[in-house]
């Protein structure tokens, strides 16, 4: 990295994509709530120049900003797209496809791991407070140790951090495969798997967001992650009709070894991505806690990432358990269709997650990420409350890809706004302090199983809807903030 001095610089990278880390940002428009010293959201930074032909010192300077940047050299040919074409434009970076491939093999596993879950559970205990549990459970390791798996992808190589963690737990699941082909599990072989598979989520998450904001340019962020969520959205659609087939053709055991595979797949997608050295702090355990704090103040000092971290509590508490825990509930009992039907209403999750991350990344660069995460919050508690009143899968499924367009466009439009102020050197741990989000997925679920245990399914998921109605209108009340945040 070069100091900073007053020349303007060509930057040549041999035809490669470049990426750049913010750092030590002074003087910054404050419209959208950044204090000094936080770098700016990708469409508040000044036009960098063109990249040319020839090497020079790499400085930089803009009338507001002065940046640090760092050259990737990552080795392959980028693909030349249409300039008007921003679906895919992240795409023409070749690291990017490879940290999108991995998205694409471990969601492929996660939603058939998630059909599986909630058909074996349900079909062994008959009881909708374990379902919905052991549907949300993978999600407790993020709230016990988060900030670990943060501090880890900080300190640690992220491509072979990924890997490992890929190949742990394609290990995990095979074995479980094992035991459910033998047909010797029960619910607390269920409860000991999910939790398992959710101590490699809580490294898997920032180390995925880390290595999407470091593959492309700063003002492609909203498009990287938009696609990120695309690859989740994708898998989302096709795993959960195809796991409802197996389960009815085979059972849950050839769905489990599918999902194995996916996740050894994964692995390979990982080792295949070339970026150059960083330089990290070395991981001592003596200064672990000191740097978690720090990361800790710098969160503190953002306040639009605390606004943002605040709101994304909400759809994990209350939007996801009831949503994706409560629909084998919803399958078996209100709409009587089996495990087919099951994985057409997942799969229509999957296709709303599928068409808002394709709008999302039609944008380009977003202006008004404030106001489309609040709005897309209002969309799920609507929908939400609309899939409540329902007696017909038929009429399900329109309600569900809409849910899932709301939940889909808040979460990657979140996840571009955080890291497109956070520098580098804090990205796993403000990625991990962000999780503690979805750390509340138990508790969700928790509320979800008992709610529908006392009132039925329909009337818990009134009643969530309307939690969330209100958590969004005490929030907007209390600060203005991220909605005036571009």
């Amino acid at each position: 990295m070069s100091s900073i001095d007053n020349n303007r610089n060509q930057i040549q990278a041999d035809n490669q994509p470049m990426t750049s880390s913010y750092n030590a940002v002074q003087n910054t428009s404050l419209d959208a709530g950044l204090t000094p010293g936080a770098a700016p959201a990708p469409d508040q930074r000044a036009e960098m120049p063109p990249i040319t032909s020839g090497i020079v010192d790499s400085s930089l300077e803009t009338d507001h900003t002065v940046a640090q940047i760092t050259v990737a050299r990552p080795r392959g040919r980028r693909i030349r797209m249409p300039e008007n074409l921003h679906t895919f434009e992240s795409f023409k970076y070749r690291n990017y496809r490879y940290v999108w491939a991995t998205t694409l093999f471990s969601s492929g596993g996660f939603w058939m791991q998630q059909i599986v879950i909630g058909w074996l559970m349900y079909d062994i205990t008959r009881s909708a407070f374990l379902t919905t549990l052991a549907m949300g459970l993978d999600a407790l390791p993020i709230l016990l140790i988060g900030p670990i798996g943060g501090l880890l992808v900080d300190s640690l190589d992220r491509r072979k951090l990924l890997a490992g963690i890929y190949a742990y737990q394609a290990f995990v699941t095979a074995v479980f495969a094992t035991f459910v082909i033998l047909g010797s599990v029960e619910p607390l072989h269920i409860f000991i798997y999910i939790m398992m598979m959710g101590v490699g989520w809580v490294i898997l998450d920032p180390a995925r967001a880390s290595l999407v904001s470091t593959t492309v340019p700063g003002e492609t962020l909203v498009n990287a992650f938009a696609l990120n969520s695309l690859g989740f959205s994708v898998t989302r659609l096709a795993a959960p009709a195809i796991g409802g087939g197996l389960l009815a053709l085979g059972g849950p055991g050839p769905a489990l070894v599918i999902e194995a595979i996916l996740q050894g797949l994964a692995v390979v997608a990982a080792l295949a991505i070339q970026l150059p050295s960083a330089e990290r702090a070395e991981l001592k355990l003596k200064t672990a806690v000191s740097r978690l704090v720090e990361g800790a103040l710098y969160v503190k000092s953002q306040p639009v990432i605390l606004s943002v971290i605040a709101l994304s509590f909400v759809p994990p508490m209350m939007s996801f358990p009831f949503l994706n825990g409560l629909m084998p509930v919803f399958a078996a009992e209100i709409f009587e269709t089996g495990s087919v039907g099951l994985g057409l209403l997942m799969s229509s999750l999957g296709a709303g997650s599928v068409l808002g991350t394709l709008v999302l990344a039609s944008f380009g660069n977003v202006r008004r990420k404030g106001q489309l995460i609040i709005l897309s919050v209002a969309l799920t508690s609507v929908t939400m409350l609309a899939f409540s009143q329902v007696t017909s899968i038929y009429m399900a499924f329109p309600i569900l890809i809409a849910s899932s367009v709301g939940m889909m466009v808040f979460f990657s439009t979140s996840s571009a706004l955080v890291q497109s102020i956070v520098p580098d050197e804090f990205r796993g741990r403000v990625t991990s302090i962000s999780m503690f989000s979805f750390g509340m997925m138990p508790v969700g679920s928790l509320a979800a199983g008992v709610l529908a245990q006392r009132l039925g399914a329909p009337t818990a998921m009134l009643v969530a809807s309307g939690v969330v109605a209100f958590l969004l209108v005490a929030f907007i009340l209390n600060s203005r903030l991220l909605w005036n945040t571009k």
